[in-house]
């Protein structure tokens, strides 16, 4: 009974941070470092698969018009020689920001899984990050575009998001609080932020995929559960998350993670 509540706690856990803008890997290494418990890299893989179907479900029309609306697009430029529509373009965007965040996230990546790990270094940059959710407000102070995207601005995301890789900064809270401060449209802010998670939640689960290997199948019930809590928690997220950027509160994010960050410093000193 023990074993089922930690895996769900860490399911609820992982669903609330993964789109919220307090960092999910900040998190669990706060939740390690007070409640010793080893989920297992595999665990934390069937988490982040969770994570990513509930974003293809809360997103899945725009998904599929980008799809379907690229496909139509690539088909009048090589019959037609015709400039690239919105939807290819949008596809352009999602993958060359998705590049810079994958050679940022693998250089970072072993400094990231060593030393980076300590609780006062997570505190501090939960710090940071209180500090990059305030800015928020700012919106269009580095203003690079009228509202729509455009690739110097997705760029720029992409290294903010690769940036992202550090735990205690949020994923979606630098990459929506860049895209406000570069003028993109509220309501695109967070689309684009998560659009843009899915390559990279998959791109992970991709390169970890050899540790299934040691896959406990007797954890089979566990993981599925566990799953579906994560997937659930994670979609009501992302319709909160929505309302606030609409209602332009996103920084009210800032003081919870300022509070944890000093915590976790003052704790991690004593």
């Amino acid at each position: 009974m023990i074993d089922w509540l930690s895996y769900i706690i860490l399911a609820v856990v992982q669903g609330l941070t993964e789109f919220l803008p307090v960092s999910s890997s900040g998190h669990l290494v706060l939740i390690n470092a007070l409640f010793p418990f080893d989920s297992g890299l595999t665990f934390d893989l069937v988490l982040h698969v969770a994570t990513l179907v509930s974003v293809c479900i809360f997103y899945w029309k725009d998904i599929c018009k980008l799809a379907s609306g690229g496909v139509l697009e690539l088909r009048r430029i090589l019959r037609k020689k015709t400039k690239p529509g919105p939807n290819l373009l949008m596809i352009g965007y999602l993958l060359a920001a998705t590049v810079i965040t994958g050679c940022i996230g693998l250089a970072l990546n072993h400094l990231v899984e060593s030393e980076l790990r300590k609780v006062w270094i997570v505190g501090s940059l939960l710090i940071l990050n209180a500090g990059i959710l305030w800015l928020s407000r700012k919106k269009g102070m580095f203003s690079q575009c009228h509202g729509d995207m455009n690739l110097k601005v997705a760029l720029i995301i992409g290294l903010v998001q690769g940036l992202a890789v550090l735990p205690g900064i949020s994923r979606s809270g630098s990459t929506i609080t860049a895209a406000l401060l570069l003028g993109v449209r509220s309501t695109d802010c967070a689309k684009f932020s998560f659009l843009l998670s899915i390559p990279v939640i998959l791109g992970g689960f991709i390169l970890h995929l050899p540790d299934f290997q040691t896959f406990d199948h007797g954890r089979l019930p566990l993981y599925f559960v566990s799953a579906i809590v994560a997937a659930a928690v994670g979609y009501g997220c992302l319709v909160f998350l929505e309302t606030l950027l609409k209602k332009a509160k996103f920084y009210r994010f800032a003081p919870y993670c300022l509070v944890v960050g000093c915590v976790a410093v003052v704790l991690s000193i004593l």
